[in-house]
C-alpha cells in the first residue's frame, strides 16, 4: 500500500462511524485482562474509535481516557470516558499520567517509532501496552468469498511481533484468544462497508461490492463469523 492509498485509508473511518459501530466485532475480556499490569486504574485507549475496546475497560471498573482522531468516531465514544482529540504521535496527556494504552484494531495505522516513543512518555513505569487484533477465520469458504470480493488482505496485523527495541519498552508477549460474532446478511454488509478499502472505494464499486456481499452471505441466520483475537503485550522500563 502506497504512501497516499494508506493516508485516506486510515483518515477514512469517519465517514462510516456508525456502520463501523454496529458491525465490528467486540474484544473478549479475557485478553483485555492480558494486556493490563496488576493493580491498573487509569487507562488510555488509543485509536479508541466508536468504543468497542473502551466498552471492555469500562466494565472492568477502569477509569479510561479515549483518544482518536475522528470526530466522528468520538461523537459516539461513550460519555463515561474522557475524550480527547488526538493521535499516537501526539498524545495529548502529561508524562507518566496512565498505567496502560490499549489499541484495538489500529497500531497498523501508527507511524511505529514517534507513537512508540509517545507511548512510554506516557506510560507509568511497570505500566503496559497492549495492542489488540481480531483476526477473522478464513477457513469458511463464504468467509473467503466475502473477502475477495473486495481484495482484502487476510488481516491487518502483523505477521510476528509488531515491534522490537523500542526505548523504554520491552519486547512484546503474545497471547491468543477466542472470539466471534452473530451476524445476518444486514450486519455483515455493515460490516464489509466499514472496511476502509470499501470506504474508499468509488460510489458504484462500492454499491456492487455491497450487493455481491449480500448473495455470499449464508441463508441460515443468524450466522456466526469466528475470530482468533491476538493481543501483544509490552511493559514500560
Amino acid at each position: 500500500m502506497d504512501g497516499q492509498v494508506w493516508r485516506e485509508r486510515a483518515g477514512s473511518f469517519g465517514a462510516a462511524a456508525d456502520v463501523y459501530d454496529r458491525s465490528r466485532p467486540g474484544y473478549p475480556v479475557e485478553a483485555v485482562r492480558f494486556v493490563l499490569p496488576e493493580g491498573a486504574a487509569r487507562v488510555l485507549d488509543l485509536g479508541a474509535g466508536t468504543g468497542k475496546l473502551t466498552e471492555v475497560l469500562l466494565d472492568l471498573g477502569l477509569d479510561v481516557v479515549a483518544v482518536e482522531p475522528s470526530a466522528g468516531m468520538r461523537e459516539l465514544l461513550p460519555a463515561r470516558v474522557e475524550v480527547l482529540d488526538g493521535d499516537a504521535e501526539h498524545l495529548p496527556l502529561p508524562d507518566a499520567s496512565v498505567d496502560a494504552v490499549v489499541v484495538g484494531q489500529a497500531f497498523h495505522w501508527f507511524d511505529p517509532e514517534p507513537a512508540l516513543a509517545e507511548i512510554a512518555r506516557v506510560l507509568r513505569p511497570g505500566g503496559t501496552l497492549g495492542l489488540l487484533w481480531n483476526v477473522r477465520d478464513d477457513s469458511a469458504g463464504w468467509v473467503r468469498d466475502v473477502w475477495d470480493t473486495f481484495g482484502s488482505e487476510r488481516a491487518s496485523m502483523p505477521p510476528d511481533a509488531p515491534f522490537a527495541d523500542a526505548p523504554g519498552l520491552s519486547d512484546p508477549d503474545h497471547g491468543e484468544f477466542p472470539n466471534s460474532q452473530s451476524l445476518d446478511q444486514d450486519l455483515l454488509v455493515d460490516l464489509v462497508a466499514s472496511r476502509s478499502a470499501v470506504i474508499t472505494l468509488p460510489v458504484e464499486e462500492r454499491v456492487e461490492v455491497l450487493q455481491r456481499v449480500r448473495t455470499l452471505a449464508p441463508p441460515d441466520e443468524p450466522f456466526d463469523l469466528t475470530y482468533r483475537t491476538h493481543a501483544w503485550r509490552s511493559v514500560r522500563d
